[in-house]
């Protein structure tokens, strides 16, 4: 549906583009003509410019905030431990949350070798890592709290990268802790009231079924921002949860790129190798495993698209009255016009050009408007509250020079709805009986 109003405004818009590339070619009177008349009421016709401007403007500044967002969504999703594309032993995906540990990548470092020898992916790797995922009990005797977590062991260099977004409450990162300690997110460590130096007890269920054991140091408490990660995830070394779980194995790769755009085409290049090399594993990329990021797009383009309506009738209403008005103030002239031998269609074309003329400048008022209103409120951005799922607000800021769509949707609005708005007035114009309209006061 999207696609095909695209192609209709696109379509309206050249012949609009058409129709006064022509006039001012063929008939540059008429354009003359047109702006003499377009501004012979001064007030209505700049009320009328304010109207669209302001439109446009709403709708370039919201859309920009929202590609914002988007992109800000997308990269914190990314970083959270998802990464651009994850390789998983075949069987993980479909196993759910049950029996993870029986489909462990044994040969990771192996693996990693053999994706960093491929010279057309390697240049596009930031980094490369093996993440365990396992759950259990962890517990605080001396507080009688215990809760149920999911832990991550992590490569301890890799945590400054895939985990770059996390915000240390207290203590450190996994980088710069010690191979017994251990980082609580935020609501784990408060619901056991632990910090900085408590001792915590973690109780797992390892491949075999057995039960294992151990105590850890807590040495750092993050918050991602994610308030259902944080309530439930813990971070150790990859090596001291391999050593827990009793396995040398990991869950899955995380690959993370230097582009998100060049994720699709590492992600086939990956399948190839995979292939190649007679591999047992499955990739994913970011967008098949984030499905709250696409529930959070969705609604957002879902209001988007609603506030997009709303403006659109607001400014096609505000310029049918301007030409409305026209006509009927005109009424003798256009009598006038037409006793002099003007036809109806041309009588009709000269009120659409007028439509065109007050788009254009309805465009480029917007768009100018827009920019210069998107550069103030990025000096500082704007505080927003957390999202949905989300415990820390941020600052929004306006993403105004990356998306075409942003700069054709701010033009469209005018223009369309000016060429929309002309018909009925246009056609009023043309047909009108000439003794009739001599004798109009």
């Amino acid at each position: 549906m999207s696609t095909l109003l695209f192609y209709l405004a696109s379509a309206i818009m050249l012949y609009a583009l058409l129709l006064v590339l022509y006039c001012a070619i063929r008939r540059p009177v008429d354009l003359r003509y047109t702006f003499l008349n377009l501004f012979r009421q001064r007030r209505r016709s700049g009320v009328t410019l304010f109207a669209i401007t302001l439109g446009g403007v709403a709708v370039f500044i919201f859309g920009g905030f929202a590609d914002y967002t988007f992109w800000a969504l997308r990269e914190q999703t990314i970083r959270t431990n998802l990464g651009h594309i994850q390789l998983y032993q075949k069987g993980y995906l479909a196993s759910g949350s049950t029996n993870t540990l029986q489909y462990t990548i044994t040969d990771f470092k192996r693996i990693k070798q053999q994706l960093m020898a491929d010279s057309s992916i390697a240049p596009q790797i930031k980094s490369i890592t093996g993440q365990l995922e396992f759950t259990g009990i962890l517990s605080r005797y001396e507080k009688g709290a215990s809760t149920f977590f999911s832990g991550v062991g992590i490569e301890a260099e890799s945590s400054l990268i895939l985990g770059s977004l996390d915000h240390i409450i207290s203590g450190s990162d996994l980088s710069r802790v010690q191979s017994q300690a251990i980082t609580l997110g935020a609501g784990v460590a408060s619901a056991l009231e632990a910090g900085y130096g408590d001792w915590v007890d973690l109780l797992v269920v390892n491949a075999e079924g057995g039960q294992n054991a151990m105590s850890a140091q807590v040495r750092g408490v993050f918050q991602s921002g994610v308030k259902a990660y944080d309530d439930a995830t813990i971070k150790l070394p990859l090596s001291k949860a391999q050593q827990l779980l009793q396995t040398d194995g990991v869950s899955k790769i995380i690959i993370l790129l230097n582009d998100t755009a060049q994720t699709q085409a590492v992600l086939t290049r990956i399948n190839q190798l995979l292939q190649r090399h007679q591999l047992s594993l499955e990739a994913r990329s970011w967008d098949q495993l984030a499905i709250f990021y696409h529930q959070v797009v969705n609604l957002f383009q879902g209001i988007f698209w609603f506030i997009k309506a709303i403006v659109s009738v607001i400014v096609m209403f505000m310029i049918g009255n301007t030409l409305m008005m026209n006509v009927v103030e005109r009424t003798r002239e256009i009598a006038t016009l037409r006793a002099l031998g003007l036809t109806r269609g041309y009588i009709s074309r000269l009120f659409v050009l007028e439509g065109v003329v007050i788009g254009l400048i309805g465009c480029a008022c917007s768009v100018l408007s827009g920019v210069a209103l998107a550069a103030l409120i990025n000096i500082h951005g704007v505080p927003m509250p957390p999202s949905p799922g989300y415990s820390q607000g941020y600052l929004a800021f306006v993403m105004w020079d990356q998306n075409f769509r942003l700069f054709w949707f701010a033009c469209a609005l005018p223009l369309v709805t000016a060429v929309i708005a002309s018909i009925i007035p246009a056609h009023r114009a043309g047909r009108q009986v000439i003794a009739q309209a001599f004798r109009f006061v």
